[in-house]
């Protein structure tokens, strides 16, 4: 008797109804954005003082890092805002190097998408939050294509270094007045290194980015761009944690350029009166990038894209036509190029991620029913009761992914539920005294 054959994996289709859908404004973003817009007022006032607005580019590599780690507590805030700084001072390192060293575009096109996707693939494990890598890839990939010589780089890294450090001091500053941070801590996370095993489903996600990026940019070249890096961040835009989600941003991501192309060509003549106009345009659209971003991304792109231009122009005048072009045409190559990698490069690894983060689901709970409360230490049932509520969230997020990705088997959405369901069930319960308390009673 022949065996039944399991379910083929069938492509999704791709949604088009919600696309464009506002949400709530985020409730902490003005703390991100202000932070940040303090460290880049700082340095770009200095350096219009100084007559050097050329060098914004390595300053505000720096000051963007104060987008990052306030919704942790101080402590972990601390730990992440030097982390990424010192990944920004990395990644503008590398590009700079490369910059003063190798004159072929090609070349530098794939080293810049070959640290963007380590840049995706070491927040997405570290789960650093909103922005994401995409700041980080954005002054790298930029920093690529910066006329560069080998004398230079070391004070351009020590601007890098400098206005991270700023960010540093201004997003530790509410330390001093407040004993909590203004939001909610992160969520649970398992350790980075865990994540970037053999066979982690992430390892796709950065294939997509190396393979995705280098052909947007050379595909950008061969076109004729002057700004191939555009092409490689739009490209390491579309990228997300499955082809659902990526289709969803690509779609986003053109209309918030279109329209953000639109902006810029209106504030051009107002930011070209003087030095002070361009850096309060740059600033005023930084904030509004982020109040924007949460409502939804084509918003937030509305105000990212003529920033983006804008900070360009702070090294001197460029055709405003051209820079229109350029920037329209590497957004169109990237999202395409994005999707069309997207499907070819599939992430059959998220089911297999389902299957493991049912399995530390499952054991999770085992260890809450073998700690009982009044019968074990309260710190223990404590510990057990946080793996549990982490192991539960790792399997909500594994199912969401997996359930977005194309050409995936059939996924074991009913025990999913259930242990979900379980779960929940024993979290809601009282624990430590109160519950041995209730039991006696």
């Amino acid at each position: 008797m022949a065996k039944p054959s399991s379910p083929r994996p069938r492509p999704l289709p791709l949604p088009l109804r919600g696309l464009l859908r506002l949400r709530p404004a985020a409730p902490g973003w003005p703390w991100p954005a202000f932070s940040a817009a303090a460290a880049m007022a700082t340095a770009d006032v200095t350096l219009l003082a100084l007559d050097r607005l050329d060098l914004a580019l390595y300053t505000a590599a720096g000051a963007l890092c104060a987008l990052y780690g306030h919704s942790r507590p101080y402590a972990v805030r601390a730990r992440t805002l030097a982390l990424v700084v010192l990944g920004a001072v990395a990644g503008v390192g590398v590009a700079l190097g490369c910059a003063a060293l190798v004159a072929s575009a090609p070349l530098l096109v794939l080293l810049a998408s070959l640290v963007a996707a380590v840049q995706k693939v070491a927040c997405d494990a570290s789960r650093i939050g909103p922005p994401g890598s995409i700041v980080l890839t954005f002054v790298t990939s930029t920093a690529f294509f910066v006329p560069q010589r080998p004398g230079e780089v070391p004070g351009h890294l020590g601007l890098v270094l400098g206005s991270g450090a700023l960010a540093w001091l201004i997003c530790m500053t509410p330390a001093l007045v407040r004993r909590r941070p203004p939001a909610a801590g992160p969520r649970p996370a398992p350790g980075a290194l865990a994540q970037l095993r053999p066979g982690s489903p992430l390892l796709p996600v950065g294939v997509r980015v190396a393979v995705g990026g280098t052909l947007a940019g050379w595909v950008s070249l061969a076109l004729g761009s002057a700004h191939p890096y555009w092409a490689v961040v739009t490209a390491a835009a579309v990228f997300q944690a499955n082809t659902t989600l990526s289709w969803q941003r690509a779609v986003q991501r053109v209309l918030g350029n279109l329209l953000g192309l639109l902006l810029f060509t209106a504030l051009l003549p107002l930011a070209r009166t003087g030095g002070l106009a361009l850096v309060v345009l740059a600033l005023a659209l930084q904030i509004g990038a982020e109040a924007f971003m949460a409502r939804n991304y084509w918003l937030g792109s509305l105000c990212v894209t003529p920033m983006a231009l804008l900070l360009g122009e702070f090294a001197g005048a460029h055709p405003a036509g051209g820079l229109v072009a350029d920037r329209w045409t590497d957004t169109l190559v990237g999202a395409a190029t994005g999707l069309l990698v997207c499907a070819l490069v599939t992430n059959r690894r998220a089911a297999d991620r389902v299957d493991a983060a049912l399995a530390h689901a499952e054991a999770a709970r085992g260890a809450v029913a073998a700690a009982p409360p009044g019968q074990a230490p309260d710190e223990e049932v404590a510990r057990a009761r946080d793996r549990l509520a982490a192991a539960l969230l790792e399997l909500r997020e594994a199912a969401d992914v997996a359930a977005g990705e194309w050409w995936q088997r059939t996924l074991p959405g009913d025990r999913v539920a259930r242990e979900e369901h379980e779960g929940r069930r024993i979290l809601s319960a009282p624990a430590g005294r109160e519950a041995a308390s209730a039991t006696a009673a």
